[in-house]
């Protein structure tokens, strides 16, 4: 566990850790690479991020179709989601 919470790779014990922790913090390809691999997983976190919105934002907007009476077809079209997923909101509301 020591070597996982040094920030100096000559402070490591074992010598695989401290070569590859050396190739990324002091190498220009390991840095770059590393880079990558940042931007690649902040994308990918962005993306999640807009897709639970999107969702959240659809279930809100089936939430008030359903509490203005609107039928479960209607809803299921209106709010792209599934027949089942407007459902369980339309059950949840009516308990």
């Amino acid at each position: 566990m020591h070597d996982f919470t040094c920030k100096n790779p000559d402070d490591m014990y074992y010598p695989e850790l401290e070569e590859k922790a050396r190739y990324f913090k002091e190498t220009e390809k390991g840095l770059t690479n590393m880079g990558d691999v940042f931007e690649k997983f902040a994308a990918k976190r962005a993306k999640e991020a807009a897709e639970a919105t999107t969702k959240e934002n659809k279930i809100e907007f089936a939430k008030g179709l359903l509490a203005d009476g609107m039928s479960i077809e209607f809803t299921v079209r209106h709010s792209k989601l599934s027949e089942a997923e407007v459902r369980e909101l339309a059950s949840k509301l009516s308990a």
